[in-house]
């Protein structure tokens, strides 16, 4: 199996259309906890603070617009890029690492790993510093598709149903909830908010 190696960044664009249904909350309550609950889980980790700028541009109440950091610990940063501005629906996660980047189209299922060839090389340090990353083979995986909310559902039938525990727990939705709460909290007064963190 293909390894990033250890985490540099994991970027999250959820970009689209403004939903006509969504008055009561704004984009960052909508879509941010989708993400959010992906990099705590790539991570392991929960973040020790967040940043974000928002928008408000069509949506009257709430915000429509939001660019987020999230820093977790070990020096991980997870960015966010989530509107309801764009005219073409993007759902995309990107992890760096320092073995390259994998590169995922959550639309399509389509997964890539990007190498970056110089990783495992045997060439001496001084060397190894004024080559840096140069660009290596781009695999393709194959994966298969399945639609995300019929997982979802079959998962938590499954485990009903065999008194298995639930793959995610409420405790993860609260969790998800409260960094999304935090990034809104930022956006409005554009500071950053210390939220904890600690591994996972």
């Amino acid at each position: 199996m293909v390894r990033s190696g250890v985490f540099f960044q994991i970027f999250c664009r959820r970009v689209g259309p403004f939903p006509v249904r969504i008055r009561d909350v704004g984009v960052v309550i909508d879509l941010a906890p989708h993400d959010i609950d992906l990099m705590r889980f790539l991570t392991g980790m929960e973040p020790i603070r967040v940043f974000c700028e928002t928008e408000r541009r069509i949506h009257t109440e709430s915000e429509d617009l939001l660019l987020g950091l999230l820093r977790f610990p070990d020096g991980v940063t997870g960015a966010l890029e989530i509107n309801w501005l764009t005219p073409t629906k993007v759902r995309e996660v990107i992890v760096l690492g320092e073995r390259g980047m994998f590169r995922v189209d959550d639309l399509t299922q389509d997964l890539y790993f990007y190498e970056n060839a110089e990783v495992g090389q045997n060439i001496w340090p001084a060397m190894q510093t004024l080559k840096g990353v140069s660009e290596g083979s781009m695999t393709r995986f194959a994966v298969q598709r399945y639609e995300p909310l019929k997982a979802e559902l079959q998962a938590f039938v499954s485990a009903l149903e065999s008194g298995a525990p639930i793959p995610i727990s409420g405790e993860d939705g609260l969790a998800a909830l409260r960094l999304a709460l935090a990034l809104v909290e930022s956006g409005r007064s554009h500071q950053v908010i210390e939220v904890g963190g600690n591994a996972g």
